[in-house]
């Protein structure tokens, strides 16, 4: 780029209000001399006449020469302006891949307000695609879910309901009183466990030892229910509740530690896990740290299922103002803690 090119842009460049004062101080000054050259020649040519037809004439001239050169100068200086309102316009119609080039007429007000709404449709279209992959999680974890349901009612209480369908035939054709006993004691046996499987299923859906008497408690069934049915060892460590919590931020936490615990059963390798519940002034925060396997939090994609567990305990953390926190490594553990400020949500009575 050559001298003359550096001045030429430079010149472009200057501020809008700059452009303009410039252009109507020469306008101005090419006026004055105009007007005073000619006048002074009128006058020396016919001293007799009289001159005021010359301020008519220097009226309407500078009325449109300066209307035609501030047009002018305007129209080229917010085209940087007019290429913005383009761009919403196209923004407001659908359009998403839209950017906008200032041009070579732009100031520095000019080329910032440019980059800030490129950066607002880039984190738009990042924030769209992230809302389609949630929702296509959504999806997938509904079904999953589903799944279970389908799969533990069908292999316990389907089950169960089965064996006590036989057992009422057995009794059915039982002969004598021992033998009638001995089958109603094996259908009430069976019974039982049928209740059993489908209150564990309900719980799992929703305990209402959560409702009914708050986050320690129910937090202190689940550790309970994760020693019965896995190898790991967990304990749990509440301090610092002294009161029933938002129901919001309650079944937050608990969905929290439940996900939590659930991976570790499915992907950590564990052989303990700590739970702790920790409230202070203004702050509760739920940690899970387990001795496992460990992996890099960078290297998990949100489309496998323990991406999509991580991806959905973020999303419930923030929907209550909440921050979720995650540290691990190969083969040293993982450190899950989530904050969330008791001002985020309104007490519950």
């Amino acid at each position: 780029m050559n001298h003359r090119q550096q001045l030429r842009q430079r010149l472009l460049r200057i501020p809008l209000v700059y452009k303009i004062l410039t252009v109507n101080l020469l306008v101005v000054t090419f006026g004055a001399v105009a007007g005073t050259t000619i006048t002074v020649w009128h006058v020396q040519r016919f001293p007799q006449d009289v001159h005021y037809e010359l301020i008519a004439l220097f009226a309407g001239a500078g009325v449109v020469i300066s209307y035609v050169v501030n047009r002018w100068v305007l129209k080229w200086a917010l085209d940087p302006l007019d290429r913005l309102q383009n761009a919403v316009d196209q923004v407001r119609s659908g359009a998403a891949n839209v950017r906008v080039d200032p041009g070579e007429s732009s100031d520095e007000r000019f080329d910032r307000l440019a980059e800030t709404f490129n950066q607002m449709i880039v984190r738009l279209e990042q924030n769209t695609q992230q809302m389609k992959d949630l929702s296509r999680q959504i999806l997938q974890a509904h079904e999953e879910e589903r799944y279970r349901l389908a799969r533990d009612l069908h292999d316990e209480a389907a089950q169960a309901l089965t064996s006590l369908l036989v057992r009422l035939r057995l009794l059915e054709r039982a002969r004598d009183p021992a033998d009638a006993q001995q089958r109603v004691q094996e259908l009430r046996e069976l019974t039982a466990l049928a209740l059993e499987d489908v209150r564990r299923v309900a719980l799992d859906l929703r305990p209402t030892i959560l409702d009914d008497l708050g986050l320690g408690s129910a937090l202190e069934w689940r550790v309970d229910e994760f020693n019965k049915s896995s190898a790991v060892q967990a304990t749990l460590h509440i301090s610092g509740l002294e009161q029933r919590l938002p129901r919001e931020i309650e079944l937050t936490l608990y969905r929290v530690g439940q996900e939590a615990l659930s991976n570790v059963i499915k992907h950590a390798q564990a052989q303990q896990v700590q739970v702790t519940l920790l409230g202070s002034a203004g702050l509760i925060c739920l940690e899970v740290v387990d001795d496992g396997i460990g992996f890099e939090p960078g290297a998990v994609r949100s489309g496998d299922h323990h991406g999509m567990g991580l991806v959905g305990m973020r999303e419930r953390a923030g929907m209550v103002g909440g921050e979720l926190r995650i540290e691990s490594h190969a083969q040293r553990g993982t450190h899950i803690s989530v904050c969330v400020p008791l001002e985020a949500l309104p007490a519950t009575a």
